[in-house]
C-alpha cells in the first residue's frame, strides 16, 4: 500500500514522543493521528482504522498493557498490529506484553532505522489480512448468491416435479392392468425416480433452514416401531430386491420427535444401504434403548466405507471413495440433513464400517417413555 495511504496511531502520554515519533513517521509519508492517553487510543483506535498502532507501556490510569489487551479483545480493532513502545527490559514485562497481544516491541531510546523497518512489517502484515478478509467475504457473496439461485431452482423444481409424479400414479392406477409385464416395472421405476428427486429437492431446501435454525420441528410422543413400521409399508420396491429385515421390538419404543422429519431420515439411510447393497444382500433395521435415548440403527451387507470417510460422509455433498476404481460412496445432501435433523432433535448420528463387513449407520433421539415423563 502506498505510505500516503497507511495511517498510524501513536499512544503516548508525553507529548515530545509523541512528535518525535510522528515527525519520524511523516517524514516517510505516513498519515499519523495522536492520542495522550488509553481511552483516547481506544476510541481513535476504532474510529480512524490504523494501520498500526504505536503504543507507550508506561501511561497513567489505562497502561499500555491494558489498552492493548482491550484493543486485542475489541472484534473491530483486534487485527490492528501493536507496536509496544517501551524502556523496559525486564524479561517478565515482555511477556506481560505478548500475554496483552502485543505483535512487535520498540525499545527506548527509539532507534530511527529498527522503528521505520518494525512499522514496514506491521502494515505489510496488516495489508495483507485486511486482502485476505475482503477475499473472504467476497467468496461469502457468491457461496450466499449461489445457495440463493439453488433455492430459487430447486423450489421451481418441485412443482413440475409433483405434477409427473402425480401424472404417472395416476396413469399407474388407472392403465395398470391394461399394460404388458414389462412395462409396469419401467413405470414403477419412473414413479419412484420422482420420489427420489423431491426428496432431493426437500433436502437442499431443508439443509438450508436447518442450518439457519428456521426449521422447526413438530415433535410428539411417538413409538418409533410403529413409524418403522409404516415406513417400510409405504417404501415399495427397489430395483436390486435386497431384503429388508425388521423385527419390532417387545415392547414400545417411544421418542419425542417430529414423525415427518424422522420418516425422511430413514428415508435416505435405508436408500443408500440399499444402493449399496448387493442383490442377494440384507438390509436391517434395529431398535434399542439406550437410558434416555432409543437408537435406531440401518445395517447393510455393502462393500463397507474406510474408517477415515467417517466423519467425512455427513458433510455437504460428501463423497467418499469405497475403494480403488469403484463407485464413490456419493452423500449429496442426504446424510448432511439426517445429521442436521437428529441434531436438531437433540440426538447424535454417526457410523460404524469396515471394508467388506458393511455398515451401519445409527442415530439417537430422546426416548419419552413412562419412567421419564
Amino acid at each position: 500500500m502506498p505510505a500516503p495511504e497507511v495511517r498510524l496511531l501513536v499512544v503516548d502520554d508525553d507529548e515530545k514522543n509523541r512528535l518525535l515519533l510522528r515527525d519520524l513517521l511523516e517524514a516517510q509519508r505516513y498519515q499519523v493521528v495522536e492520542a495522550a492517553d488509553g481511552h483516547r487510543a481506544l476510541r481513535l483506535a476504532r474510529e480512524a482504522r490504523p494501520h498500526s498502532i504505536l503504543l507507550d507501556v508506561m501511561m497513567p490510569d489505562l497502561d499500555g498493557f491494558e489498552v492493548c489487551r482491550r484493543i486485542k479483545a475489541d472484534p473491530v480493532t483486534a487485527a490492528v498490529p501493536v507496536l509496544l513502545v517501551t524502556a523496559l527490559t525486564d524479561r517478565a514485562e515482555r511477556l506481560a506484553g505478548i500475554e496483552a497481544g502485543a505483535n512487535d516491541f520498540l525499545s527506548k531510546p527509539i532507534d530511527t532505522q529498527d522503528v521505520l523497518l518494525r512499522v514496514r512489517n506491521a502494515v505489510h502484515a496488516k495489508c495483507l489480512f485486511d486482502q485476505v478478509q475482503a477475499q473472504v467475504e467476497q467468496l461469502q457473496r457468491l457461496e450466499a448468491l449461489r445457495d440463493d439461485l439453488t433455492h430459487m431452482i430447486v423450489h421451481d423444481m418441485r412443482s413440475p416435479l409433483t405434477t409427473i409424479r402425480g401424472c404417472l400414479e395416476l396413469f399407474r392406477h388407472r392403465a395398470g392392468p391394461r399394460l404388458e409385464g414389462k412395462e409396469t416395472p419401467l413405470l414403477d421405476r419412473a414413479y419412484q425416480a420422482t420420489g427420489i428427486l423431491l426428496e432431493m429437492a426437500s433436502s437442499v431446501l431443508d439443509v438450508s433452514r436447518l442450518e439457519a435454525g428456521q426449521m422447526p420441528l413438530d415433535r410428539s410422543r411417538y413409538d418409533l416401531a410403529t413409524l418403522v413400521t409404516e415406513f417400510l409399508a409405504a417404501l415399495g420396491s427397489f430395483p436390486n430386491q435386497c431384503r429388508i429385515a425388521f423385527q419390532p421390538p417387545p415392547c414400545p419404543m417411544t421418542a419425542l420427535c417430529d414423525a415427518f422429519v424422522i420418516r425422511r431420515v430413514l428415508f435416505n439411510l435405508v436408500g443408500n444401504a440399499i444402493k449399496f447393497t448387493p442383490a442377494a444382500g440384507e438390509v436391517r433395521i434395529r431398535l434399542e434403548s439406550r437410558d434416555d435415548q432409543v437408537q435406531v440403527s440401518v445395517s447393510d451387507t455393502g462393500r463397507g466405507i474406510p474408517e477415515e470417510y467417517h466423519q467425512k460422509i455427513f458433510e455437504k455433498f460428501g463423497q467418499v471413495a469405497a475403494g480403488r476404481g469403484k463407485q464413490p460412496y456419493s452423500t449429496g445432501l442426504g446424510l448432511t440433513f439426517c445429521k442436521l435433523a437428529v441434531e436438531a432433535h437433540g440426538g447424535r448420528i454417526g457410523l460404524e464400517s469396515r471394508l467388506g463387513e458393511g455398515s451401519t449407520f445409527w442415530f439417537t433421539l430422546p426416548a419419552a417413555d413412562d419412567r421419564l415423563r
